[in-house]
């Protein structure tokens, strides 16, 4: 059954009636995030696009407080009418803000900005078994028992739905610009380290097959093209069959894809930040991938794929996996939430 509940109390009824018949939910924003975790067939999906509303803008104090429904591009142009903007969003306008946040999607300007995380302030979820719970403050964070703005970021959906979120606003920069390089390989990862060695807090260092892309930020007289680069514009997303996001020590990045570009794999590395996501296009290069993220001391998750690649979507249980269970048993007490994507399951559902 397709619901779209209009309020968080239409939401919270909703899941208690889920959690009553045990009955399992997917939750849809946007539905770009859909193809996480291990395919599983829900019972029913709630959409989240009747929470729809901007809530709250104080300009002076740099923040907006909106239902989790809002779409990232209706964010970014109310910020705009104030010369504001939110950074750490992903350049994906139909998005909504809920998901973003659910799916910690951070957008490719981390590396100056910091990652989606750091810029939620306030988070409102209802509950798996229908509770309203609030966390954090609209100025200031504050932590009280579970830090829920952290927690509920990456969730999935696992724990609840976000029905409102207090995030913090940027000023626009005055100029912004993309610059551009292309060349073997090993060129372009040097030339990508002596970017971030040389420039103060470049905005992103974007190394993919063959180029390089950097975005600069501040006033026009800093925003010039690095030596070796002329001016471009933002990549294209990466398209293809499947995408594994792998993370690892910043340090260990240039490691990491000096072994995809010998493998031939499509990549996009961002510099500076250990995030890399990898084109793959069956359940052996998920694999292969993931075993190149661990042996540089990290992790690989499919973030995007039909079912097949997705037979082993996170990879081994992580650590923490007993906490996460009975954080989880606390929120959502009946596991109707969003099965598939929750991580510690030691078993593939049915």
């Amino acid at each position: 059954m397709d619901l779209t509940p209009a309020t968080r109390e239409e939401m919270a009824q909703v899941l208690r009636g889920a959690t009553a018949d045990r009955r399992v939910v997917d939750v849809r924003g946007g539905g770009l995030h859909a193809h996480r975790g291990w395919p599983f067939t829900p019972d029913d999906v709630i959409h989240t696009g009747g929470l729809c509303r901007v809530v709250d803008h104080l300009p002076d104090d740099m923040t907006i407080t909106v239902e989790g429904g809002v779409t990232v591009g209706q964010v970014q142009e109310a910020a705009a009418a104030h010369r504001q903007g939110w950074p750490q969003a992903p350049a994906q306008p139909d998005a909504t803000v809920g998901g973003v946040l659910a799916a910690a999607a951070s957008g490719r300007r981390r590396l100056r900005f910091g990652p989606v995380r750091d810029s939620l302030l306030e988070v409102v979820v209802a509950t798996g078994d229908g509770r309203i719970v609030k966390g954090g403050g609209r100025t200031v964070k504050t932590v009280t028992g579970y830090d829920l703005p952290r927690l509920l970021t990456g969730s999935l959906g696992t724990l609840g739905v976000i029905v409102q979120a207090t995030v913090r606003l940027w000023p626009l920069p005055m100029a912004e610009q993309w610059f551009t390089a292309t060349g073997d390989d090993d060129h372009m990862l040097a030339l990508a380290q002596e970017v971030l060695s040389a420039l103060h807090r470049p905005t992103a260092v974007i190394l993919r097959p063959g180029a390089l892309h950097v975005c600069l930020t501040g006033v026009p007289g800093d925003v010039v093209a690095p030596p070796g680069m002329a001016p471009g514009h933002e990549p294209a997303e990466p398209v293809g069959a499947g995408t594994v996001e792998a993370g690892v020590p910043p340090a260990a990045l240039p490691a990491l894809v000096r072994r995809l570009a010998e493998d031939g794999r499509g990549y996009e590395a961002w510099m500076g930040t250990g995030v890399c996501l990898v084109a793959v296009e069956s359940a052996a290069q998920v694999a292969a991938v993931r075993d190149l993220a661990m042996l540089h001391g990290g992790h690989a998750q499919v973030v995007d794929g039909d079912h097949a690649l997705r037979a082993d979507p996170f990879g081994p249980v992580p650590a923490g996996a007993d906490i996460m269970r009975r954080i989880r048993e606390s929120f959502d007490p009946a596991g109707i939430m969003c099965p598939g994507r929750f991580a510690a399951r030691e078993a593939v559902p049915a």
